[in-house]
């Protein structure tokens, strides 16, 4: 199991995955959240490869920086790429 952690940092806190800050650095294996509970949900499904509900993309990436698991990791970035291809769908209400 991963050991994440979260720290209070300036205006949020720093979600920190310690095994993989000793593996690849620290530059990759952390990441900032503005929200506790933001925060408390990332480390929570990172830590039981649980799969996250939200769509935006600067925390599906959050995810997969903290994260160590290879196939979570490719379900995520299938996802990134996924709602990247689908585009904005605009909608037009005709006048008549």
């Amino acid at each position: 199991m991963d050991s994440v952690i979260i720290k209070p940092s300036c205006g949020g806190f720093l979600v920190i995955n310690l095994t993989k800050v000793n593996k690849y650095g620290f530059k990759n294996a952390h990441t900032h959240i503005k929200s506790k509970m933001v925060a408390r949900t990332i480390r929570n499904n990172v830590m039981y490869d649980r799969f996250p509900k939200t769509r935006n993309e600067y925390l599906l990436t959050s995810h997969i920086r903290v994260s160590n698991n290879e196939s979570y990791i490719k379900k995520i970035e299938q996802l990134i790429k996924t709602r990247r291809n689908k585009g904005v769908q605009k909608y037009a209400n005709v006048q008549r």
